[in-house]
């Protein structure tokens, strides 16, 4: 039987009238209009497409959206941390997210560890990693993996005690979905996988939940094929690549890996919509913490 198709657009789409609601209450009891800052150094295609659609999305639930954007050689550690500064001290700034990849050049920790932790939307700073390290939800939860979270919610999929595996280590994907996924609040036991891991298929085949986060060219069309994946797993796809003008791919090999697994996400329209959406879920969050309130509730 053809695998569940796990679709983002249609999740978001329909979790979206209750971040309006959250939203439309902040603004109606409280005068507060959430504004996203971004800052983007460079010109990755990805990061293009991702900023967009956050500031889609912010439009969309009425939000205000500012985007800083930095020629990459223009940027330098010190002058982020200026600009970093600046928001952090700017009281109509909501949410800050330093857009990720950043030049080599760039000491990236200095920078997420300079955001203010009241408005780590993107959950990187040093005091936001330690609650979900020590298996806590905290301020905030990266949005990818909240958005890989409320799918597998949505879509009922077995977590506790099962095998889940990871591959790829970058600070907001691949290294807190492992680390969340095995931790407390979800209690899977997971496989760690990156570059310089051996059998990586093999590793693949023991999953019963697989979660790629490369988005990276690996010298063949896709790095997770039919033959790597256990059969009625879930697989869920975070890669996100450019193959050509106008036109992205992610990690599995759709097509061929739907006749296997038992769920799939679809890329584009998977797991992209609702890192997107997890994003205006911790934007809405940092605009309650800051009047006194708990963190939003929502049906998944």
């Amino acid at each position: 039987m053809p695998a569940i198709i796990m679709d983002g657009r249609k999740l978001s789409a329909h979790l979206l009238p209750e971040l309006r609601r959250h939203g439309e209450e902040l603004k109606s009891r409280h005068g507060c209009v959430p504004l996203l800052a971004a800052i983007v150094v460079g010109d990755d295609p990805a990061s293009r497409q991702y900023v967009r659609n956050k500031q889609r999305m912010a439009a969309q639930l009425g939000f205000e959206s500012r985007t800083i954007a930095i020629p990459a050689a223009e940027a330098s550690t010190a002058s982020l941390l200026e600009t970093i500064d600046g928001l952090n001290r700017d009281p109509r700034a909501t949410g800050i997210l330093l857009q990720i990849p950043v030049p080599e050049h760039i000491e990236r920790f200095r920078l997420f560890d300079a955001i203010a932790p009241e408005k780590d939307v993107d959950a990187v700073g040093a005091s936001t990693v330690s609650s979900f390290y020590r298996g806590q939800w905290g301020r905030f939860i990266p949005c990818t993996t909240r958005g890989v979270l409320t799918l597998l919610d949505y879509y009922k999929v077995p977590v506790t005690g099962s095998r889940a595996t990871v591959i790829g280590r970058s600070d907001i994907a691949g290294k807190p979905t492992a680390l969340i996924l095995g931790g407390r609040m979800r209690n899977a036991t997971v496989t760690w996988c990156h570059r310089y891991t051996r059998d990586l298929a093999a590793i693949c085949r023991e999953a019963d939940i697989l979660v790629s986060c490369v988005g990276a060219d690996v010298g063949r069309p896709y790095l997770i094929t039919a033959d790597m994946v256990k059969p009625g797993a879930c697989v869920i796809d975070v890669g996100f690549r450019r193959i050509g003008a106008g036109k992205f791919a992610g990690d599995v090999d759709f097509d061929a890996v739907k006749q296997v697994a038992g769920w799939l996400t679809i890329n584009p329209g998977g797991t992209g919509p609702m890192t997107v959406l997890g994003l205006m879920q911790n934007l809405i969050d940092a605009a309650r913490y800051r009047l006194g309130l708990e963190r939003a509730a929502y049906s998944v």
